[in-house]
């Protein structure tokens, strides 16, 4: 199943229902997995183009000072264009474990990369995407909410999409800590 393509336009305006779409298409998604990363590199390429080029032909992603660059075989670079959607990571500047990018609803997304070995000669292989969807409630006249995260790559033993509810903590693109508890208020 191809995740639906929609305008930059709708896009824009429509985010949150487009993510919740693109979940359930990788979801009913029973292909090899040369065809998910397809889909997910696609889906990278809608929520999060880059300046020039697809993530479909990215060989490595690095952090530069604030920014995300990624390079291509060529020898090419680009970065997202809309760089304020880059907000943390995990693992080194130089080859980053994960890269935590924020959707304009304020919705994360979490890309893990898969064991690789940096060169321009093989591309980026994502172990997972790690879409952040949040439950909110009124608890004594506050406002609470609990942030759970749904895989898109990865399943549970039922082979259904594996969400699950955890802390998590990343490095800020400027230095800082950056951490998103399972439970927070709003």
């Amino acid at each position: 199943m191809a995740i639906t393509n929609i305008n930059k336009e709708s896009n824009t305006q429509h985010e949150t229902p487009f993510m919740a779409e693109a979940v359930y298409a990788v979801e009913k998604m029973e292909a090899k997995q040369e065809e998910k990363q397809h889909q997910i590199k696609g889906l990278l390429d809608q929520l999060f183009p880059l300046t020039k080029g697809s993530h479909q032909d990215v060989t490595n992603y690095l952090l530069d000072y604030h920014h995300l660059v990624v390079f291509f075989k060529d020898g090419g670079c680009s970065g997202l264009r809309n760089p304020g959607k880059f907000v943390a990571f995990t693992g080194h500047r130089s080859s980053p474990d994960t890269i935590l990018l924020k959707d304009n609803s304020g919705s994360h997304v979490e890309i893990i990369f898969g064991l690789h070995t940096p060169g321009k000669d093989s591309l980026v292989t994502i172990a997972d995407v790690e879409i952040e969807t949040c439950t909110t409630f009124s608890q004594d006249f506050s406002l609470a909410a609990m942030r759970h995260w749904i895989s898109l790559i990865k399943r549970d033993s039922c082979s259904h999409i594996k969400a699950h509810q955890v802390d998590k903590e990343y490095t800020a693109k400027n230095g800082d800590e950056y951490q998103l508890n399972s439970c927070f208020s709003l």
